[in-house]
């Protein structure tokens, strides 16, 4: 009988996403494929990843206007 489980391996272990139906030693085969973990997906599309290159054509001047106006706000007196 042949039974696959879906799994991610991280940090030298392998965690299995649901208990296999298997009561006893069995001889198990590991296939790694190319695809990324959800995990690591959600990462990727976190608020900062999503901004990634949003300054690219802005100029200096206006990055920095903008940051200036964030700094004021975080540190007024509310």
């Amino acid at each position: 009988m042949l039974t696959a489980v879906e799994g991610i391996y991280e940090n030298g272990q392998i965690i299995l996403k649901e208990k296999p139906a298997v009561n006893q030693r069995v001889k198990v085969f590991v296939t790694f494929t190319n695809e990324v973990a959800e995990e690591e997906k959600k990462t990727l599309s976190s608020p900062s990843a999503q901004l990634r290159g949003a300054w690219k054509d802005a100029d200096k001047k206006e990055i920095n206007a903008y940051f200036d106006n964030v700094r004021n706000e975080w540190e007024r007196n509310i």
